[in-house]
């Protein structure tokens, strides 16, 4: 008996939606209640279900639905492409395997910030006279972005921008590298004192966001022993609490510069800006 998913049909015309959670993340204590009021399967389900939402959720366009199988006596899960023509020729369950579809969600589970590492802006300007000297410095500096995730390697870039710029459901409440890419550049006079060398330092304020993956199941169906098909629209159907789910253990942090928005309207990387010296060889100095 062919199955056809039903909420597989209107998949296209699912958009994502805008949401925010909150969750602490410090320790090794798993919450109670999750983003979006997913509940946690990790643990609770065999298998490695880190990597089930992960592998999930990095099927094709983050915003459409997607399709799973899941292998209950194995715990081994498989995307569309891995089930249909090897396991099955349909979206439909078969022995021991489950199958389900849903939308993934990404909403922002905690937040917080640090100190980068300071790094030279401008080139050296060096003074081998007996006196001050003054020169023009310029220097440059650009926002910088990253994004890694707890499990899968490597983060898909397109993926990553949808994610922290909010176009896949996040809402952040401030400004960062994210948002709007930007750089800075600046000139003015700096004294250089006797026998010695003068560049400018820049120690940028960052800020790390991390989303925990949240599954919305659509629907979700297994096979009786007697053939009949139960199609359901919670995991496992388990009921109101499982139509979202998500693992604890799978998450994925943005890192980029803060922004600051300046006097005339635009926006510069936030950090602090330092001089650094170098002391020259007094024999190689005017006396």
């Amino acid at each position: 008996m062919r199955l056809t998913l039903k909420k597989a049909a209107v998949a296209a015309a699912a958009g994502a939606v805008a949401v925010t959670g909150l969750l602490s993340t410090t320790g090794t204590a798993q919450a109670a209640t999750g983003p979006l009021g997913a509940s946690n399967i990790r643990g609770t389900t065999p298998g490695n279900t880190d990597s089930l939402v992960q592998r999930f959720c990095s099927q094709g366009h983050a915003g459409n639905p997607h399709f799973g199988a899941y292998n209950v006596r194995t715990g081994e899960f498989r995307t569309e492409n891995e089930y249909l023509g090897k396991i099955s020729t349909v979206r439909a369950p078969r022995g021991d395997w489950e199958v389900f579809t849903g939308q993934c969600k990404y909403p922002q589970t905690s937040t917080w910030s640090f100190t980068g590492p300071t790094q030279r802006v401008s080139i050296w300007h060096e003074n081998l006279g007996s006196t001050d000297d003054k020169v023009t410095f310029v220097r440059s500096y650009t926002t910088k972005t990253s994004a890694k995730a707890s499990v899968g390697g490597s983060l898909d870039a397109g993926l990553a921008k949808g994610i922290f710029t909010g176009k896949l459901g996040g809402n952040f409440s401030y400004e960062w590298g994210w948002e709007r890419s930007t750089t800075y550049e600046r000139r003015d006079e700096k004294s250089i004192p006797a026998c010695s060398a003068i560049a400018v330092t820049w120690t940028p304020y960052k800020r790390v966001v991390r989303v925990s993956p949240v599954i919305d199941i659509w629907s979700y169906a297994w096979r009786g022993s007697d053939g009949k098909v139960t199609q359901v629209n919670s995991w496992r159907g388990k009921g109101n609490a499982f139509k979202k789910i998500y693992s604890y253990g799978y998450y994925i942090d943005g890192i980029s510069d803060k922004l600051v928005h300046v006097s005339d309207g635009r926006w510069e990387p936030d950090g602090r800006e330092s001089k650094a010296q170098q002391n020259r060889d007094p024999r190689k100095c005017a006396h």
